[in-house]
């Protein structure tokens, strides 16, 4: 494949990833949380607070000049590729908010706020597979996931706290509540789903035949593999450990490979939630 249409096909994988993202998004937006009066969380719920007050611009163009001062100031924390990419990002989810949305005929408030949170929380977690977001607070929270190692829903929690402190001294405390209530379930399923569309695995792998395991899991399967040195509790016997992290998937061709070659192998599989390095990690591509 040469490099034009790999970069092609990435953009536009990519693109789809934003957009798929961003209408979810504008979807409990338009849908639920304006025809029931209620704050959005990040940079959306700053527009939309501006929206209710005093209906000066569309949504759309608020959320873009909310987002574009935040754009600017992580360009100095982040790398080219996803300040390209959150530019797109925050164009499509800005146009996505103007299409018109019929009320999804949600009446209960509380049922409503849930929705919207768990659209919301959705879309947000499939715009972060991306290679960039949809900007605004998700640049903040980028910015904060470099320098301190938080999760999205916890940047988001802390950011909102913010925002609904100020929301105190223009709407009810119920609709106040009915937001935190959004935040929440939008926080929780962000982080769900984020980290549940990349779960990877830990294999321990135990064998006298260890080298042809190994050799095997790189060559056939072509499965990264760390070998350890260890020996026995009991005896003292030395003891080769292969250490790989795989994605939920290969388990099967694994467990397969290594019995195929030693049916008596040890082998553990463990949870590896966070998982740092270009093949197989499971964090954000920022």
């Amino acid at each position: 494949m040469t490099n034009l249409k790999k970069r092609t096909l990435d953009f536009l994988l990519h693109t789809l990833l934003l957009a798929a993202g961003s209408a979810l998004c504008a979807a409990a937006v338009n849908g639920i949380l304006v025809p029931h009066n209620f704050l959005s969380s990040g940079l959306t719920g700053v527009a939309l607070l501006l929206f209710y007050k005093w209906h000066a611009l569309p949504l759309g163009a608020l959320y873009l000049l909310c987002a574009l001062p935040v754009f600017l100031l992580g360009w100095s924390f982040m790398g080219l590729r996803f300040i390209l990419y959150t530019a797109w990002g925050m164009v499509i989810y800005s146009l996505m908010l103007y299409i018109p949305m019929p009320d999804l005929g949600i009446t209960d408030r509380m049922l409503g706020a849930v929705a919207a949170g768990g659209l919301t929380g959705v879309g947000v977690a499939v715009m972060s597979r991306s290679y960039g977001s949809a900007g605004g607070s998700e640049m903040l929270f980028a910015i904060l996931h470099k320098l301190f190692g938080l999760t999205l829903g916890a940047g988001t929690m802390l950011f909102n706290a913010g925002l609904l402190g100020t929301a105190l001294f223009f709407f009810p405390v119920e609709s106040v509540l009915y937001a935190l209530v959004f935040i929440a379930v939008c926080a929780f399923v962000t982080d769900k789903v984020f980290h549940g569309l990349a779960t990877r695995q830990a294999a321990l792998i135990v064998s006298d035949k260890w080298a042809r395991i190994a050799a095997r899991l790189t060559a056939d399967a072509r499965l990264g593999a760390t070998l350890l040195r260890g020996s026995g509790a009991r005896g003292g016997s030395e003891k080769t450990i292969i250490y790989s992290v795989i994605r939920r998937g290969d388990i099967h061709t694994l467990k397969t490979l290594a019995a195929d070659e030693d049916p008596n192998a040890f082998i553990v599989i463990l949870d590896a939630a966070d998982v740092s390095g270009e093949r197989v990690g499971n964090q954000p591509l920022w």
